[in-house]
């Protein structure tokens, strides 16, 4: 690897990502995927802000924290702060009260533009490795496996291999598919194959790429489509150990995968000890689960 591509990877590796008491903040990292992906399709380096707008808005409402609003234009702006991407106006810009951001209301109206600079777009425009290699880091720093094609998709980016590197512990999945007879925690769904389980998963309570240990504690064996609810946020934990199920779910397999469990306790592992920890049922309620929940019964 040449030395300036080794220098962007480690800029990607170490953004300066917002922190604030366990919050997540994937707002640069989801702006970085769209304009990987821009570069794949050989679409122009810099982007206007009234286009990434829209787009980067709906990644935020569907893979960010519930929240009632959400700000693209914070990273727009400050990602150059992290020397991977510069933004380019025809006349200065008024700057927010108390802050150095511009208004979005002049990103808009002056057609402000933002992208890579222009010779970290040349290396990731004449190197698909590298473009590939970068939008693995965000996705492996930031986001549940379970969540990445979805992602990748949707920003219209397609990788020559979608196998990452795994950084939890080995132990992890065996110790709480064990802890759970080897059935989802939700519903009891329960295939073997031989001597394999097919489609039950374990799934972090508090995301790993958010700092949640790989503990029995903080797993729950799932079936592949309460695993994806469960970091979707279409589904959470009470405090009470209940299952619980967003408003935002709709669709005509409500009844079969959702409707049954909703304010049904949990099922419970082998041992007291690897009842999920409140800590992490909080965490995933604050920072995942798509609240208001529906009301009960249904």
């Amino acid at each position: 690897m040449l030395p300036k591509q080794a220098e962007l990877l480690e800029r990607i590796s170490r953004l300066n990502i917002w922190q604030r008491r366990g919050e997540r903040a994937p707002h640069k990292p989801l702006l970085l995927l769209i304009a990987l992906a821009r570069v794949a399709q050989g679409g122009d380096r810099l982007i206007k802000f009234d286009e990434l707008d829209p787009i980067l808005r709906r990644l935020l409402l569907q893979y960010g924290p519930p929240r009632q609003s959400v700000h693209p234009e914070y990273p727009f702006w400050r990602l150059q702060t992290d020397e991977i991407w510069e933004v380019k106006s025809s006349r200065p810009l008024t700057q927010r009260k108390g802050n150095t951001d511009p208004l979005k209301s002049e990103l808009l109206k002056y057609g402000v533009k933002g992208g890579f600079p222009e010779d970290i777009w040349k290396e990731l425009h004449g190197d698909r490795a590298l473009l590939e290699r970068a939008a693995r880091l965000i996705l492996e720093a930031q986001f549940p496996e379970s969540l990445r094609d979805d992602i990748l998709n949707d920003v219209g980016l397609s990788l020559s291999s979608n196998v990452l590197s795994c950084r939890r512990s080995a132990s992890f999945s065996a110790s709480v598919l064990k802890a759970y007879g080897n059935s989802c925690a939700v519903c009891g769904y329960h295939i073997r194959v031989g001597q394999g389980t097919l489609a039950l998963e374990a799934a972090h309570i508090k995301w790993h790429q958010a700092g949640g240990p790989d503990e029995v504690d903080n797993g729950l064996a799932l079936c592949a489509i309460h695993h994806k609810a469960l970091d979707y946020g279409a589904i959470g934990v009470t405090e009470s150990r209940k299952i619980v199920v967003s408003c935002d779910v709709s669709g005509n397999s409500i009844g079969q995968w959702f409707e049954p469990f909703h304010g049904t306790p949990l099922r419970r592992p082998g041992r007291k000890e690897w009842m999920p920890s409140l800590d992490f049922i909080r965490w995933h309620a604050l920072q995942v689960f798509r609240a208001p929940a529906r009301d009960l019964p249904f």
